[in-house]
């Protein structure tokens, strides 16, 4: 019997160590995406003027540092930009590091 109940209290256990993967892991997820507009560029990344909700979930500019060369060279200040990101380190102003860059057409 107290076979039994270890039996059952270790399953138990184990089994509330799992859970469904949490989108913050997830790359690319489409929950973790910032709008904005380029106010400076500068070689290893740039400050964005937040637009729309992610205004409000975070502060009005954010440093967003970018890890290839080639994606900065496409961007240019005063463009609308769509920044997929992994976290965003609560300083001043927030920083980020973008996992994916696309300009927004108007």
């Amino acid at each position: 019997m107290k076979r039994y109940r270890f039996l059952i209290i270790l399953v138990s256990t184990l089994l509330l160590g799992c859970e469904y993967p949490d989108l913050a892991y997830d790359k690319m997820s489409d929950n973790k995406i910032l709008h904005g507009k380029v106010l400076e560029k500068r070689s290893k990344g740039m400050t964005l003027a937040l637009t729309g909700e992610s205004r409000d979930r975070y502060s009005e500019t954010i440093w967003v540092s970018v890890p290839d060369e080639e994606m900065i060279k496409l961007i240019e200040e005063g463009q609308d930009l769509s920044v997929w990101y992994d976290f965003v380190r609560e300083s001043a102003p927030p920083q980020t590091k973008a996992l994916k860059v696309a300009v927004k057409k108007n």
